[in-house]
């Protein structure tokens, strides 16, 4: 089982830990605040009082072991200082949260292997869903292509994929269908299969092409 470490229980901390916790994950959480240990520890498995600004109390968590650590803290100093130090501790991946461009740019330097930027993120996300509302979800896979959850335009139900000629057409490539009253999830689904009206498409391709096919759907 995966074994995870978040550092930090902020609002963005706790809430991770609690969803990694509820995927069945081994979740280790630690923050100087007695009182959100306490209320996180209600959710997973093991949770302690500590200031990780402290090398010495970054030492006694077997940092080596933790497939991923999260360094949730907000703080700018605390962040980079903690950074620094599971580094140093022979962290095997830490994924860093950091408050703008900046911050992200220091945290990279002193060995975050991923930066993330929560306001930012959700705003390019949101952003994208309002351009295109009936993309559901962009996934990055490489540079110039995207994994799209698309609901399918009106004219789609009730054909084929043979009979639509999405790959040659638009440039897509269907990887994957889902049932959405259902929940049945049919991977790589047949030439055959016959869109229904409660079915969402999970496609790959270029961005743009992806785009461009869910503007039908408006």
């Amino acid at each position: 089982m995966a074994r995870f470490l978040v550092i930090g229980l902020g609002k963005f901390g706790f809430y991770l830990a609690r969803k990694l916790a509820e995927e069945k994950q081994e979740v280790l959480c630690l923050d100087k605040d007695e009182r959100v240990v306490e209320e996180i520890s209600q959710y997973v498995p093991e949770a302690l009082v500590g200031d990780a600004t402290r090398k010495e109390v970054l030492k006694n968590l077997a940092i080596s072991e933790a497939e991923k650590i999260v360094v949730a803290t907000g703080d700018l100093t605390a962040s980079i200082l903690i950074t620094l130090y599971l580094k140093e501790l022979g962290a095997k991946h830490i994924v860093a949260k950091a408050r703008d461009e900046d911050h992200a740019r220091i945290l990279s330097l002193v060995g975050a292997n991923r930066v993330i930027i929560p306001e930012k993120d959700s705003a390019l996300r949101e952003a994208q869903l309002l351009v295109t509302p009936n993309i559901i979800d962009f996934l990055p896979l490489l540079p110039d292509f995207s994994v799209a959850k698309i609901d399918p335009p009106p004219e789609f139900i009730g054909k084929s994929f043979k009979e639509l000629h999405l790959r040659s057409k638009f440039n897509v490539y269907v990887i994957a269908v889902r049932n959405k009253l259902t929940d049945r999830f049919l991977l790589l689904p047949p030439a055959d299969h016959v869109i229904e009206k409660d079915e969402e498409l999970y496609l790959l391709g270029r961005k743009e092409h992806l785009t461009r096919l869910s503007a039908r759907a408006l």
